[in-house]
């Protein structure tokens, strides 16, 4: 099946409108019967659409919900922290009837994973953390690093189509396959200055070392071989935060398993919910 058809299959995407923020958020919800929720976490470079071959996957198995992050998809940008983008989501969630759910949450969705699973302990069951760390812990009030402001003028200068393909060159840039490269790039081309102001200010000045001690669901960290966007060292640092933490590492695979070998990554998913 062409990544388009997949991606054509998703749920209609819907809005929560936040009272306490007054701000929208968007996600994909498929509910099949009284299964618990998997609630999915997207990266810097994507948005609820990157979930589409989790959604094919896990049809007729379990309840899916994707949600996009401040500045995505159809979410409003802003200027929040990972703590108060947790109690957003977590408003979310109950306002269409989700009080348990499973989490999966992929780089910047596994740190923000992080958090939900260690502030709000009953509203998740297992959590699932991919090729992700615990943050950048600069400290508030600085001006975003050279990585996210090199990221911004290049969103200004490019076509949407150029900064979706440079999108995907860096994030793997040994990738081969065409149509995982077209997939990935199609999802890039909608990121806005919006999401890398909000995603990477969020992410700056984010460290979940003080949060993980009470982290205590299960837990499987997910890295990859050839990840060149989480470095070796952050990844041993998460996981020694975690010590029950189980661990997987993905061979032939970069920063993107979830797509790049949907099969192994999906099937480690179902094997450990």
């Amino acid at each position: 099946m062409s990544f388009k058809n997949i991606i054509n299959q998703l749920p209609e995407l819907k809005l929560f409108n936040d009272k306490e923020l007054n701000l929208s958020m968007s996600y994909r919800y498929r509910k099949e019967g009284k299964t618990i929720p998997v609630l999915l976490l997207h990266g810097f470079n994507g948005n609820s659409k990157s979930w589409a071959y989790q959604f094919n996957f896990f049809k007729n198995k379990r309840s899916i919900i994707a949600i996009d992050a401040p500045g995505f998809g159809k979410s409003d940008p802003a200027a929040i922290d990972m703590l108060t983008i947790a109690a957003l989501i977590k408003r979310l969630l109950k306002s269409i009837n989700i009080n348990e759910c499973d989490i999966v949450g992929h780089s910047m969705g596994g740190m923000l994973a992080q958090v939900i699973s260690s502030r709000h302990n009953s509203l998740v069951r297992k959590v699932i953390l991919s090729c992700t760390h615990k943050g950048y812990a600069i400290p508030e009030g600085n001006a975003l690093i050279e990585p996210f402001e090199k990221r911004l003028e290049e969103r200004k200068n490019l076509s949407d189509q150029e900064f979706g393909i440079l999108r995907v060159n860096e994030m793997l840039p040994e990738l081969k396959n065409k149509e995982i490269c077209n997939f990935l790039a199609t999802i890039s081309e909608e990121i806005t200055e919006g999401s890398i102001k909000s995603g990477g200010m969020a992410m700056q000045i984010l460290d979940t070392t003080k949060y993980l001690s009470e982290l205590n669901q299960e837990c499987l960290i997910i890295t990859a071989v050839n990840d060149v966007v989480v470095s070796k060292e952050r990844s041993i640092a998460l996981e020694n935060e975690i010590p029950h933490a189980e661990t997987l590492m993905l061979s032939n695979v970069g920063h993107a398993p979830y797509c790049e070998d949907a099969l192994a990554f999906n099937n480690a998913l179902e094997k450990f919910l």
